[in-house]
């Protein structure tokens, strides 16, 4: 399932989103359309970031991504198999 917001402003208010957000983020605090976003302590993240650019404009992205097996699950899909 999907959640977004959307957003639109200077970049001084950007840059104001993102002092708020990030903190929000790492404290367990951030939610979005009412979902609590937890990035998982016991597994490893993927993250990118991006930038493109042509004749109609840019975009930078960030993201961030994981998969919801714990390591134990992991080990016992990995022993499962052989």
């Amino acid at each position: 399932m999907k959640y977004q917001e959307d957003f639109f402003g200077t970049k001084t208010e950007f840059a104001d989103f993102v002092k708020k957000v990030v903190p929000e983020l790492f404290a367990g605090k951030l939610a979005v359309e009412g979902k609590t976003v937890a990035i998982p302590a016991d597994r490893q993240v993927d993250y990118k970031i991006k930038y493109s650019e042509d004749e109609e404009g840019a975009a930078l992205t960030l993201k961030v991504s994981w998969d919801f097996e714990t390591a134990a699950e992991e080990e016992q899909i990995e022993l499962d198999v052989d």
